[in-house]
């Protein structure tokens, strides 16, 4: 009897020696410093500090636990740090993603490993080894269900970051095939999560449960526990109930594994600014249009032309508030126009209601357009296109990869000037911390480098 895919993906945490490409260890020696970033500036967010009350009361948050809360002084024992740590690497949608499964990888994957790590030193060589094997099989299983799962509805970060996080913490342990099948197998059931919550503070909710559930998944196989092991092919699994239910679509993605790592293949798509990432090839487009309109007070309409998938996901015109602001493609789209950035500071500022943005807002009208490869997140051949009418001129900018993405990468000092806004360190500390986070592949200890 054949193997069913979850258990080639078992043997595959449990045999594989990843050797990634020069070009990948730099992803992700950028992706660990930007998600612990990410942390630190999620950790004051509302969604965080309420969800650290919330399991303070329930226990799970005290002085002697385990693990630790990044950006605060608090400790939880280890799932419940893994959650909380996701929710802060989430809180304001500026964490890094990958491509085929449309996932925030790292926020996914970074507090996984930390749980499974506390208590012990977790090496360079060992964080980098299990992230490896979690990115893979989130972006194999992502290749074989996307993009029909997100388009669906199904919030990936959710349904696949619970298995991509029981399989790194399967690999950092060292469970065996069958036990991280049984990880996977039992994960298919923690991961939940639904597009519907975009723009509400459950959005970084879903990624927590995810990563709290892949954790514990993972915990449970250690000790015997088990699933079905063809959770993605059966008639009532993931493909069928959550995807196309095609399930021959599995076979090219499996065969895969053990021949060439996803990371090198598809790389990590970073983000310059903290809103939907879907958002981010208009406000790329902005900065070159912004070159081209000399007074922004002129403009009679724009006209912003994306896949309709994407605009579904941005459904917010005026944003009432922080949470609808990170997914108002027209407040994205203006703050990139009128001021060339969208920063933390802006978001805390309120910066939608400002009475410049709100009137260039109103002028913007969105134009979804049907991908003729819906299979695509990024078509070259089917750009965003941005039209701005003035004084009976108009310009048009097409654009196919945002900023951040492997095509179009931000500079090393771009990746700095973001974890200086992120940490709020002062900017000669901010280098100091930097410059020490570089070298975390070589780290005899990882946990040492995280300090705040």
């Amino acid at each position: 009897m054949a193997d069913t895919a979850l258990e080639l993906l078992g043997r595959f945490i449990a045999t594989a020696s990843p050797q990634p490409g020069v070009e990948s260890v730099e992803f992700l020696r950028h992706a660990i410093i930007d998600n612990y970033a990410c942390m630190l500036a999620g950790a004051n967010q509302a969604v965080t500090q309420k969800t650290i009350r919330a399991l303070t009361s329930s226990g799970q948050v005290y002085a002697t636990a385990a693990s630790r809360i990044y950006g605060s002084t608090h400790r939880a024992n280890p799932s419940a740090a893994a959650m909380v740590n996701a929710i802060s690497a989430h809180a304001l949608d500026f964490d890094d993603w990958e491509v085929p499964g449309n996932t925030h990888i790292s926020a996914i994957l970074l507090p996984a490993l930390l749980a499974a790590g506390a208590g012990q030193k977790l090496t360079g060589e060992s964080l980098l080894d299990a992230y490896l094997v979690g990115f893979e099989v989130v972006a194999r299983i992502g290749e074989a269900i996307n993009l029909e799962h997100y388009a669906r509805g199904w919030h990936a970060s959710a349904t696949l970051g619970a298995i991509g996080a029981a399989a790194a913490v399967a690999r950092l342990r060292r469970l065996d095939a069958a036990q991280s099948t049984n990880a996977l197998a039992i994960a298919c059931s923690r991961g939940l999560g639904y597009n519907a919550q975009f723009g509400s503070e459950a959005k970084p909710l879903q990624v927590g449960f995810a990563v709290e559930g892949g954790f514990l998944a993972a915990c449970l196989a250690a000790e015997g526990l088990g699933g079905r092991a063809n959770m993605l092919e059966h008639e009532a699994g993931m493909l069928v109930l959550m995807s196309h239910g095609e399930r021959q679509r599995l076979q090219k993605p499996m065969q895969q594994l053990g021949r060439k790592l996803a990371l090198d293949e598809h790389g990590i798509v970073f983000k310059p600014w903290p809103s939907c990432g879907y958002s981010h090839r208009i406000m790329t487009g902005m900065l070159e249009m912004r070159a081209l309109i000399a007074d922004p007070g002129q403009i009679d309409s724009i006209e912003l032309h994306l896949p309709e998938m994407h605009a579904a996901i941005l459904p917010y015109a005026q944003p009432g508030n922080r949470d609808e602001a990170l997914f108002s493609l027209p407040y994205c789209a203006t703050m990139a126009l009128l001021y060339g950035r969208l920063t933390i500071a802006d978001i805390e500022a309120q910066s939608w209601q400002w009475p410049d943005v709100r009137q260039l807002v109103a002028k913007i009208s969105i134009h979804p357009f049907v991908q003729h490869r819906p299979e695509l997140n990024y078509d070259p051949l089917q750009p965003d296109r941005i039209l701005v009418y003035s004084n009976q001129s108009s310009e048009c900018v097409e654009t196919s990869y945002p900023l951040g993405a492997p095509q179009k990468p931000m500079s090393q000092q771009q990746h700095f000037d973001k974890f200086c806004a992120c940490s709020a360190l002062p900017r000669s500390a901010a280098e100091q911390a930097w410059q020490g986070l570089l070298d975390w592949p070589e780290a005899e200890d990882v946990h040492s480098l995280l300090t705040n």
